[in-house]
């Protein structure tokens, strides 16, 4: 099973998980549309046993969150050694010294290798003939990147989601004066991820430069008569860096919202 697969299949066992006890905190307490615009609080709380089941239920949410989040956080940093391998031989090399040597390091990181490390021919003697050596190699870390990327894109969102739902159930019980100081608490990796889409969340929508990168859509013909769009960020060359999936959405806030996820989940920087 791919990298992005097991991402993907262990926030959907999540949600599985945790949808059950949500609901059953629902029913018990009476928040009405939780973690929807049309949301409403009960009026009235539950008695102080009742409360106390809530509070467990919610702990047992926590918890939850944690483990699959402690994986997700792990499997995330196999995009760091491609990415920077695919930074290195693709844009930021200099000279052909400096690119045989980056290359013969970074040759393991790039699946299935057709060269073997450290076998950089010495004939090559410039970027562009290193480059269109690499191009088998670059080209399937790049699809993994973008499709590794996606994954984290959904699953990090997901998150974010039941985060909310979580941040609507302590506020229930807060409002009915029930304390949380020795109940489990998000670990780090969901911290980011709650800064992070709450920043995005909080942003104009009509931002065109981000990080850096000048955000822009991009659209392909599918058809003679259907496109396909996806959101593009470029660097100060007018250079696109990173894109989201093609796609046949006409809201272009929802592209842009999406590459700003992928620059803030990645912790990008156009310079």
């Amino acid at each position: 099973m791919s990298i992005q697969s097991i991402i993907i299949t262990n926030v959907e066992k999540l949600v599985q998980q945790m949808v059950p006890t949500i609901t059953q905190i629902v029913e018990k307490t009476g928040i009405q549309n939780i973690g929807q615009p049309n949301m409403q609080m009960p009026s009235t709380c539950l008695l102080q046993n009742d409360l106390q089941d809530i509070l467990k239920l919610r702990n047992s949410l926590i918890n939850k969150l944690n483990t699959t989040s402690k994986i997700i956080e792990s499997l995330s940093k196999t995009l760091n050694p491609l990415s920077t391998i695919v930074d290195v031989t693709s844009t930021t090399l200099k000279t052909v010294g400096t690119a045989r040597i980056a290359a013969n390091v970074g040759l393991s990181l790039l699946q299935p290798p057709t060269i073997v490390p450290g076998s950089i021919p010495a004939t090559i003697n410039n970027i562009k003939d290193l480059e269109e050596l690499l191009k088998p190699q670059i080209g399937i870390a790049k699809n993994t990147i973008t499709s590794i990327t996606t994954a984290l894109d959904y699953t990090n969102n997901t998150i974010f989601k039941l985060l909310e739902i979580l941040k609507v159930i302590d506020q229930y019980l807060a409002g009915c004066n029930i304390q949380l100081p020795d109940s489990p608490v998000i670990n780090d990796y969901i911290s980011q991820i709650n800064q992070q889409y709450t920043a995005i969340q909080n942003q104009p929508d009509d931002i065109k430069v981000y990080n850096g990168f000048t955000l822009g859509i991009v659209e392909e013909p599918y058809t003679p008569t259907v496109n396909r769009r996806k959101a593009v960020a470029k660097n100060s060359q007018g250079i696109i860096l990173l894109s989201t999936p093609l796609t046949f959405s006409t809201d272009n806030q929802t592209l842009l919202t999406a590459i700003k996820l992928i620059i803030d989940s990645n912790d990008l920087k156009a310079n």
